[in-house]
């Protein structure tokens, strides 16, 4: 008889709690997955946090949870989990009522992108394990890993000379905006500068002088095509860098810096140019869209480019042109941007097993291990 009534009784609460469960597990539950930095340099170190809200008299004694990110986010606890093409995570605890569990994984990130939680899930049992009941994460959010920036004496070098030019570029041109004074023509003035109104009160030709330009600015142009059949994404990752660390330096020398691409995002659009400025967050601007870059849209779509370029030449600007790809159809617009009066500079980024032959003064190679 006391058997009987035991089963009777521990038969009740089953069917109570499964009844609880049933209408209860999912009330006042919340699961959230943030990163503690919206954004981080390549190589940089943050922390994916983990929130769990029971707002609920009602316990849960196995709260599994399940998510995926992707390997490039290195973390520090592999307990648990399986590293594929992601990082796939399963944790199991308890979440009491009116409880919240905070758990953080810190991880490093080693390669340029936009990353974010993927089929992040959990699975919550009633007292007797018998039944589950699941749900998936609502709330969703992104960490931008930044270009790897350069910092060798090689990229030093190179920074140094593309600044002299922009130097003597700034020193040569004339600020049409700034006046400083009128003075007698001269043979060599050009026609335009004549003050013809002061020239009628003088009785003989005057001339505008002019100071010159203060502001330098820099054209940052990103080709991501190459002809390089073999391991071209060295070389696509090499330029990206090249254009981020250029971007950060100049920006540190208060150098004005815009920059357009023939890149496209993960979804195939084109990336929008990112106009002019020369503040930190113009920086951060500029390292958001380079993070998005999946691939390119081609050749043909930077040489567009280019020509709208010749369309609009600025002479107060250097054109910083960074390209796996310089042959003849490529190097012929470049040279109509240098007789136009436009400052061009071309790095070519090439594997050291095969070597870039230089045939234009503005040009310059830069050399990536193929086998590092």
């Amino acid at each position: 008889m006391k058997i009987l009534a035991a089963f009777i009784v521990l038969i009740t609460i089953y069917i109570i709690q499964s009844i609880l469960f049933r209408k209860n597990w999912f009330k006042n539950l919340d699961l959230d997955m943030c990163f503690s930095r919206d954004y981080i340099e390549c190589g940089e170190r943050a922390d994916l946090v983990e929130i769990v809200t029971n707002d609920k008299y009602l316990p849960l004694p196995t709260f599994n949870m399940k998510f995926s990110v992707d390997r490039s986010l290195k973390f520090d606890e592999t307990d648990n989990s399986i590293v594929t093409d992601y990082y796939h995570k399963n944790e199991v605890f308890s979440v009491m009522g009116h409880q919240r569990v905070v758990r953080k994984l810190s991880f490093q990130g080693t390669h340029r992108g936009v990353f974010g939680v993927q089929n992040a899930n959990f699975i919550v049992h009633d007292f007797f394990m018998t039944r589950k009941y699941a749900g998936q994460m609502r709330n969703t959010d992104f960490i931008y890993i930044f270009p790897r920036k350069i910092a060798t004496d090689r990229f030093n070098l190179v920074f140094k000379g593309v600044m002299g030019e922009l130097e003597t570029r700034r020193n040569i041109i004339e600020d049409s905006m700034s006046f400083r004074g009128i003075r007698e023509y001269q043979p060599f003035d050009p026609y335009r500068s004549i003050n013809w109104k002061q020239s009628a009160k003088a009785r003989e030709l005057m001339v505008n002088m002019r100071g010159f330009t203060t502001d330098s600015r820099v054209r940052i142009l990103l080709n991501l095509e190459n002809d390089n059949m073999i391991e071209s994404e060295k070389l696509i990752e090499e330029a990206i860098s090249l254009a981020s660390s250029f971007a950060r330096q100049f920006i540190g020398e208060k150098v004005n810096v815009s920059l357009v691409t023939n890149a496209v995002d993960k979804d195939g659009k084109q990336l929008p140019a990112v106009g002019e400025g020369a503040e930190l967050k113009h920086a951060i601007t500029i390292d958001r869209m380079l993070s998005e870059i999946s691939s390119s849209i081609g050749l043909e779509a930077f040489q567009n480019i280019l020509n709208e370029e010749i369309k609009n030449i600025s002479s107060d600007s250097l054109y910083l042109v960074i390209s796996p790809y310089a042959k003849d159809d490529l190097l012929t617009l470049l040279d109509r941007i240098v007789r136009l009066d436009g400052a061009v500079h071309l790095i070519v980024p090439y594997y050291d097993e095969y070597p870039y032959e230089k045939n234009r003064s503005y040009a310059e190679g830069w050399e990536v291990p193929i086998n590092v």
